[in-house]
């Protein structure tokens, strides 16, 4: 995980534990003073900074752990070399399934790791791939789509988002493909 994702999600959630703090704090406490209200906002803010810092540093420590770098390890053929690879939930029913997506020079390979319910191995020869496109997920424009010759739909939320459709797109003979705005953008 790199650095400004780290941050990002660290940011993200701070501020979402800070707002359930201070509305907390003031829905469970009677007669409010100003005292009181500046209280609960400042204590708040500093619990929802402190949990938005452990979150991040968590989250770093598993996304490099070598747990998660084991069990997410790929298989590659003969003459097969990873290309790139990074961080990835597949959507699997409702389930974002956590684990690491790879692209290697004959196929995109996504492999969860073994803390899921649905543990899986997909696997798409590049040939296979029709369309590639970024979709915008609840929070952030970091969602990918692939769509097969099949017209089977595979999407994932990735990290490095931009780096994912270069490499899919420039690199593999899908340059006009880059971007679908006509797809729905939420999933």
């Amino acid at each position: 995980m790199d650095k400004k994702t780290k941050i990002k999600s660290g940011i993200i959630f701070g501020i979402a534990m800070a707002l359930f703090y201070i509305i907390q704090g003031l829905l469970t406490h009677d007669n409010l003073t100003t005292k009181d209200i500046i209280g609960t906002i400042l204590a708040g803010l500093i619990g929802g900074a402190v949990a938005g810092l452990l979150f991040g540093w968590i989250i770093s420590l598993f996304a490099n752990s070598k747990f998660l770098n084991k069990s997410t390890r790929i298989e590659t053929g003969t003459n097969e070399i990873v290309v790139f690879e990074s961080g990835a939930n597949h959507f699997k029913g409702v389930e974002a399934v956590g684990g690491k997506l790879y692209l290697t020079n004959k196929r995109l390979v996504f492999k969860s790791h073994k803390l899921n319910i649905q543990n899986h191995e997909l696997s798409i020869p590049l040939s296979n791939i029709e369309k590639v496109y970024r979709y915008k997920t609840l929070i952030a424009n970091n969602g990918l789509a692939v769509q097969t010759i099949n017209h089977t739909i595979e999407k994932f939320v990735v990290q490095l988002t931009a780096e994912w459709m270069e490499h899919l797109t420039a690199k593999n003979g899908l340059q006009n493909l880059a971007i679908n705005p006509s797809k729905p953008t939420f999933i």
